[in-house]
Parts: structure tokens; sequence; C-alpha cells
């Protein structure tokens, strides 16, 4: 029972954390977008941290972290694999519906910075996000297969209230939820190998036959954007703190990430 208690104290702690930031985005650093992603970040994540200065994220624990690697002018590739805390802010997501394609190299969320995820969930090469990931039955109306999915922050609560929400809609549309692709993966991600937000247990992939991913077909030129995901299912996510792929530039429309700290005070 003190699993259900936890899960319940930090969708608790999460909902007030994100209630009281999005109150008060007006009067929280305005004129500093470091200060108010921070704020943002401090206030997704509130079991973990503590606090920030602008310089140094605070973590409960006691542990501090530089948010910034005074590094300027990254290219996107670079900051692909060498991104600061600060650079996981500088494409900000989009949230609700989109008329048109994302902009060249727009790939909001895709900007990680290692040291925090691994900090925050844990090292999968060394079995540090196994002993953390829970299982529970995925679209159990219709499919109900079991799933892995981390526990910290609670994102197995979360993701069992998307399941619960996407059950209800309408067959036609469910049916691009399942059958899923994949949750837990300790693996790199393809194109930049640095570690996939699936080895954290914060990710899940839906039905591929629904779905696009620019890189299966031919890169190297102009990625043409493609989208099959129905919206329904997006709006979903989305409520719960996910992100989705299908607003990247290079787009990946299966794909799902638990990231709320993109997706308060908007």
């Amino acid at each position: 029972m003190s699993g259900v208690f936890n899960a319940i104290a930090t969708k608790v702690c999460l909902a007030a954390g994100l209630a009281v930031l999005a109150g008060a985005t007006t009067l929280l650093a305005q004129d500093d977008p470091v200060r108010l992603a921070l704020d943002r970040l401090v206030a997704a994540y509130p079991i973990a941290l503590a606090g920030h200065d602008g310089k140094v994220l605070r973590w409960r624990d006691g542990t501090v972290m530089p948010v910034s690697d005074s590094a300027e002018k990254k290219t996107f590739a670079e900051t692909l694999r060498h991104a600061s805390i600060t650079d996981q802010f500088r494409i900000p997501y989009p949230r609700g519906a989109f008329d048109k394609p994302p902009a060249v190299d727009a790939d909001p969320g895709r900007f990680r910075n290692t040291g925090f995820f691994t900090k925050m969930y844990g090292d999968c090469r060394t079995g540090q996000v196994t002993p953390r990931l829970v299982s529970l039955p995925w679209l159990p109306k219709i499919w109900g297969q079991s799933i892995r999915i981390t526990s910290v922050n609670g994102v197995d609560a979360h993701l069992r209230a998307v399941s619960a929400e996407i059950d209800a809609l309408p067959e036609k549309i469910k049916r691009a939820a399942y059958p899923i692709a994949g949750t837990y993966n300790c693996r790199a991600v393809a194109d930049t190998g640095q570690p996939s937000p699936h080895g954290y247990g914060i990710a899940i992939d839906l039905n591929t036959a629904w779905s696009d991913y620019w890189y299966w077909r031919p890169h190297d030129g102009p990625v043409v954007y493609r989208n099959r995901m129905p919206e329904e299912i997006v709006t979903i996510f989305e409520k719960h703190g996910f992100i989705w792929g299908g607003k990247w530039y290079h787009f990946d429309t299966m794909h799902f990430e638990f990231r709320p700290e993109l997706l308060v005070a908007q």
C-alpha cells in the first residue's frame, strides 16, 4: 500500500506545485526567462527538487547542479548531445492544436541534460531504473496487456489516467494507441547516441501502424513532415504531463514522454 500512497502524494504535490505556478506566472521572473524556466522545473518535480538561485539547481537530498555549461552558440547537433539544464527550455513546447509543421530543427523536449535525468530516474545501464518500474495494464477495456513504466514522480499514475481516458474514446480513434511499440528499454536514441527517455522509464511508443518517424525515411535533406496520430490522443497525453514527438521537426509521432516542466503555466 505504501506505493499507492506515494503515488497519490506525488500527484497531489505536483498538482499543487503546478497550480501555484500557473496562478503566479505573471509575478515570477517576467524579465528573466532562465529563472522562469527553472521555477517551472522545480514546480514540476516538487518531491525531488528544492529550489534554485538562477545558477544552480538544488535537490532535496542536498545535491547541487549547475544549470548552465556557459557554452555559447552551440549548434543544434551539439545541443542534442551536450544539453545543459537550461538548454532543455530553449525551444518552447507548443501545447494544444497546431496548424503547421514545426520549423526546421524545432524539437521541443529533445534537448535533455543527461545528468539531470540520470539523477532523477537512475542509470539503466547499472540497474538503477528497473527497481522503480511498475507494471500496469494498457487500455484494459480493449487490449489490456501489461506495460512497464517508472513510479518516480508518479509517472505510472499519470499513465494510468491517460490509459483510462484513451480507453473511453471511440474505437476508430483509440486504435492508434495499441498495440504499443514499447515503454521501458535501456537503449540510446538512434540519431544521437544519447540515453533514450525509454531508458528512464518515462516514455511510451504507440501503434507503429498509425505512426510516422523521420528516421525511417531517407534523411539526407529537408525533413518532410507526416502525421496520422489522432489529436484526441495527443490532447489526453498533454493533459497528464506528456509531450508528443509529433511536435518535433524530427518527428516521432508514436512517442510520448513525461515532461511536465514543458507544459506547466501554459
